[in-house]
């Protein structure tokens, strides 16, 4: 019985994944200009960092080749992770869409997290494509990763680093159930990931105590180690560094969006909601 009612669910979220998937390839046109957009920041730091080499040979151990390949990499990552759904969230809850998935037998959450990935799914294959065809175009056939396990891991770390993504987004969308506007707090937090997970350089340029304090922070883990993935061996102990710190951030972060859930659903009712 449990697990006819498993299948069924399974069955609402696998459609809800489908017309957002039908919703992102109808919009194509608009998809591909934003995606090309992104490179923007690529070719920007580019010019940066040429210059900063111009006047340097090397910076902490990096070469400009290399410095540019982890920017690549980073901005890859940042922009298959960078969930863009949290105003929606504001919108449902200060409409009263969120009425329905009161009554309604699917988790409002998992809900989300599903459309989330389907938005995600098409900018990953564009991505991987356009990010790859700009490797080319810069190294030619050089290649700097030495294993098809690096490519592995370097997908599965994305992944998770977009559950945790998605989470904290989704912590700050729940807090309008009490905060009117949102949209402050949103941008802190995507300019805080930038900085600090190593979007706009390497953490590597960071002073040793900072990076001592990084270490046990979720954010490093969600776009410099996945690039760092690719461009150098991972040694077991740092992968098991990995797990422990990044699970351990997911597994609070789940218990704090079912409290925010819950309190929230009661304040909405509460108001007459």
């Amino acid at each position: 019985m449990k697990w006819r009612r498993s299948m069924k669910v399974l069955k609402k979220y696998l459609s809800v994944y489908g017309l957002m998937w039908k919703q992102v390839t109808d919009y194509r046109f608009e998809f591909v200009a934003e995606l090309v957009c992104t490179l923007l920041p690529v070719f920007a730091l580019y010019f940066l960092w040429d210059s900063v080499f111009s006047i340097e040979g090397s910076i902490k151990g990096m070469s400009f080749n290399e410095m540019i390949l982890y920017i690549i990499l980073a901005r890859f990552v940042a922009m298959v992770i960078t969930p863009d759904f949290i105003f929606e969230i504001m919108d449902d809850i200060q409409s009263g869409e969120i009425q329905h998935f009161i009554c309604k037998p699917i988790n409002y959450i998992h809900y989300s997290f599903v459309k989330y990935l389907a938005s995600k799914s098409e900018g990953i294959i564009f991505c991987t494509v356009l990010y790859s065809v700009l490797l080319g175009m810069l190294f030619g056939g050089e290649s700097y990763w030495q294993s098809p396990m690096q490519i592995l891991l370097f997908f599965i770390e994305v992944f998770v680093a977009m559950v945790f993504y998605f989470q904290m987004a989704m912590v700050i969308g729940l807090c309008s159930f009490w905060v009117y506007e949102i949209s402050s707090w949103y941008y802190t937090l995507t300019f805080a990931i930038e900085f600090l997970a190593g979007g706009l350089f390497p953490l590597t340029l960071l002073p040793d105590q900072v990076r001592g304090v990084c270490k046990y922070l979720p954010f490093q883990y969600m776009i410099y180690y996945p690039a760092q993935t690719l461009l150098m061996d991972i040694n077991r102990d740092e992968l098991v560094l990995y797990f422990f710190v990044l699970t351990g951030w997911i597994v609070v972060f789940a218990l704090l969006l079912k409290i925010l859930w819950r309190n929230g659903i009661k304040h909405y009712e509460l108001i007459g909601g």
